[in-house]
């Protein structure tokens, strides 16, 4: 990694909620996070899991391109999922890092590069964090009425190219006519070749005088 690559660490906890929030509300504070955040390395969400039969938030965070990483529910137990992330990210020469979470245990993230702090208006954010140098920004409250996901686009994109793809019938089609068209210049060049060694051979058309025309049967005597 580069060091300007920029991370960006969720505590989906701190940003949506504790017990397992709505998918739509996940979508739209992700989206919101994602669209602050601008061109970013990759993304990694974690929180407590409950019922893994049951968490539909994994789905909805490979949905948006987040990496989702649930966690056994435990005190501060994805705050250190996600600073584990951080420290594997600086030992790989990251040193860019912007966390969606107002609790004060990602301060320790400012003495390891640049830090920016993305919380919702209103929010209680920990004096630790702009203590510690971060730059705070603070976005508005997501609703579940906000912008389609990113992965909206893609599947757009996605539908573009299959359009420009020929179908299976089209292609078969295509396939034949090339085909045709190889083994009609084939014959066409076998025959000029042959015409052409023919003449350099000295082969000549016949001429009347040389062909003889038989004669009729005898007539029958009387």
């Amino acid at each position: 990694m580069q060091a300007d690559d920029r991370v960006l660490l969720i505590d989906l906890e701190n940003m949506v909620g504790l017990v397992q929030p709505r998918p739509d509300l996940v979508r739209a504070r992700v989206h919101a996070l994602l669209e602050a955040a601008g061109p970013v390395h990759h993304a990694l969400a974690s929180y407590a899991q409950g019922e893994p039969s049951s968490d539909r938030g994994a789905s909805v965070l490979a949905e948006l391109r987040v990496a989702p990483w649930p966690v056994p529910a435990g005190k501060n137990a994805a705050d250190d999922a996600l600073l584990q992330h951080a420290r594997y990210v600086h030992s790989r020469g990251g040193r860019t890092f912007t966390v969606a979470s107002a609790d004060h245990r990602f301060a320790e993230l400012a003495r390891w590069g640049q830090l920016d702090v993305l919380a919702w208006e209103g929010q209680p954010v920990a004096r630790a964090l702009t203590a510690a140098g971060a730059h705070l920004r603070r976005l508005p409250r997501a609703s579940t009425s906000g912008p389609a996901a990113p992965a909206a686009h893609v599947a757009a994109v996605s539908v573009s190219r299959a359009r420009a793809t020929p179908s299976r019938p089209v292609e078969m089609s295509l396939r034949r006519g090339l085909l045709s068209a190889i083994l009609t210049g084939v014959g066409i060049g076998i025959g000029e070749r042959l015409t052409a060694r023919a003449l350099r051979t000295g082969v000549r058309a016949p001429r009347a005088a040389d062909i003889r025309v038989r004669d009729e049967a005898p007539r029958r005597r009387r």
